[in-house]
């Protein structure tokens, strides 16, 4: 592609992220997941553990609709207002089928070591908290590649740095995963803080400016 064609689709892509939702948003899910966890390692051994565990995904999915939902009211009440409003198109096609692979490979590679570190007798390691470090790692690599903002990469190394301590604690799996949730929340709510004071003094809104006079 013509790199006349690619630093404004690239400026368009960034927009997404220039307030600081994303990470609010992926933030908030990660402290849901964390607690989610902490309640069911506590709930080990009952029979609310097992309605626990199939709710899972329902909290997932639920939690990902709700700050979804959250993350457009936003941008609709602080973003819009301040810098406007970007239509971005489906990816489809080729391009799109290309990162599904990439996808598919990079878990099949994962769940590959996970079965190989877990036959290993002499590993004394938490493997969950391992592996999801290094899969939200990889998915925040995508990101800072996708979006060329270098903060991506800078978390992609904290949560991989997260996942690898805490699979070496003595934490346990369960334990050790929501603790790894709640560090990774806690970093991407303050990355967030960051982001949006900084948006905000760059882009007051008219009322603001005016205020400032």
């Amino acid at each position: 592609m013509n790199e006349d064609l690619k630093t404004p689709q690239r400026r368009a892509i960034q927009y997404f992220y220039q307030d600081g939702s994303f990470e609010f948003g992926f933030g908030l899910l990660c402290l849901v997941l964390g607690v989610y966890f902490y309640v069911e390692n506590r709930l080990q051994g009952t029979w609310l553990a097992v309605l626990a565990d199939s709710l899972l995904v329902f909290t997932v999915i639920g939690g990902a609709f709700l700050i979804r939902w959250l993350v457009r009211k936003w941008k609709e009440h602080v973003t819009f207002p301040r810098t406007g409003y970007v239509s971005y198109p489906r990816n489809y096609g080729l391009k799109h089928g290309r990162r599904s692979l990439f996808g598919l490979v990079a878990g099949g590679v994962l769940a590959a070591a996970a079965v190989f570190l877990f036959m290993k007798e002499d590993v004394q390691l938490s493997i969950m908290p391992l592996l999801t470090g290094i899969v939200l790692g990889i998915f925040m690599i995508f990101v800072g590649w996708r979006t060329s903002l270098p903060r991506f990469y800078i978390q992609a190394v904290l949560s991989m740095l997260a996942g690898t301590a805490l699979a070496f604690s003595t934490l346990g799996n369960y334990v050790g995963l929501a603790a790894y949730y709640l560090v990774i929340s806690v970093i991407l709510l303050i990355s967030g803080a960051f982001i949006l004071r900084k948006y905000l003094r760059q882009n007051p809104t008219s009322r603001e400016e005016q205020n400032e006079r």
